[in-house]
């Protein structure tokens, strides 16, 4: 992708959030349509899914100069590392796979909630960052906290999670696309 396309793609913080609520909605049919023999495949799609949030994360970094957040570079880090982890050691990350995803889930919703309390005062729907922020650190404390809920009980909160924070990001990217484009109306006038 040349330079010019990945700045149109991500002009907008809103692209970009639609982008990883549609990454995240795909991941929960994944993990909710996969069957529980193929656990190595459900370490595999985690790990994919990771790097590709954090890579999304990062390009919204570098590629949104207006809102440029440490945070969003650090959650987007805490993603790929978590994700590469998950691919490299796939036999070690099976068997760690509840305490994987919560600790992940945890400190990613931690960092998002650094993320939304910074941008609360110039972006008006950071409510619903805060709420996907939320979410995703009550889902990593549960799994942390609940080991042996078994595997399918894992499947079954990380498709739930993931369905959540899906349909969350896409609401925030939709919410900021409304105001870029009220913004750029206003501008015209």
């Amino acid at each position: 992708m040349s330079d010019t396309a990945g700045r149109k793609l991500f002009q907008h913080s809103g692209t970009a959030l639609i982008f990883r609520g549609a990454l995240a909605l795909l991941f929960a049919f994944l993990v909710a349509s996969l069957p529980v023999a193929t656990v190595f495949a459900l370490v595999y799609v985690f790990g994919v899914f990771a790097i590709t949030d954090g890579l999304a994360n990062m390009a919204h970094y570098f590629y949104d100069p207006a809102r440029h957040s440490r945070w969003s570079l650090i959650g987007g880090f805490i993603s790929v590392a978590t994700g590469l982890v998950a691919v490299s050691w796939p036999g070690i990350t099976t068997a760690a796979l509840g305490v994987l995803i919560g600790a992940w889930a945890l400190i990613l919703g931690i960092s998002q909630i650094i993320l939304a309390r910074d941008i609360r005062t110039t972006v008006r729907g950071w409510w619903i960052w805060m709420l996907t922020a939320v979410v995703t650190t009550l889902f990593g404390l549960f799994v942390l906290v609940n080991p042996a809920a078994g595997f399918l009980g894992v499947v079954a909160l990380l498709a739930s999670y993931a369905a959540v924070s899906g349909v969350l990001l896409i609401a925030s990217g939709i919410r900021l696309r409304r105001r870029a484009s009220s913004s750029s109306v206003m501008l015209a006038h």
